[in-house]
């Protein structure tokens, strides 16, 4: 019984530590934040934080990986719907969802693009091209979603999205475009 009290405890002192640097990072910059301040409000000492984790960055990738993971996303699951529930994992955890502001300083959105790759049927053909320029669009659309306090519901924010990215109500400017 003791390991299992043990493991229970464990369990919530790191929930606790990332739940402190989720706090923290809405207030200042991931690169501001130490692992003395992240004891403080944890009510821990430094040598349970490095138990741990090595680093703030660390914890915010452990954060992350764990976010994702528990999107639970099966290898045949069309983009639409992976989309659809990172969408819905951002909306239950708004505090996640602001990591994808921090560009630089956390890996969010490349794992994002890697979990919907892996979780999703590959649409064929697309060059690296329309690729990036698709993943970058949505990033974009995320981020302002999640900026505005996430007004629409995940289901219509991927139609949104999936509207956009592939130009259904930009016929009529193409041909004016050229």
């Amino acid at each position: 019984m003791v390991g299992i009290k043990n493991n229970k405890q464990a369990q919530h002192t790191k929930k606790v530590l990332q739940e402190n640097v989720l706090q923290l990072l809405q207030k200042k910059s991931l690169s501001s934040i130490t692992v003395t301040e992240v004891c403080q409000r944890a009510h821990v000492n430094r040598t349970t934080f490095y138990r741990y984790f090595e680093d703030v960055y660390m914890c915010v990738d452990k954060i992350e990986s764990d976010f994702l993971e528990s999107l639970d996303m099966p290898k045949d699951i069309s983009p639409a719907k992976a989309l659809q529930k990172l969408l819905e994992g951002f909306y239950t955890n708004p505090q996640i969802s602001n990591l994808v502001f921090i560009e630089g300083e956390t890996k969010l959105l490349d794992k994002m693009h890697h979990a919907m790759e892996q979780g999703s049927k590959r649409v064929e053909p697309m060059n690296g091209y329309q690729e990036t320029y698709i993943m970058l669009g949505m990033q974009g659309i995320m981020k302002r979603w999640v900026k505005e306090g996430m007004p629409e519901t995940p289901e219509e924010l991927t139609k949104i999205i999936i509207r956009v990215a592939f130009a259904d109500d930009l016929q009529s400017l193409r041909a004016s475009f050229f």
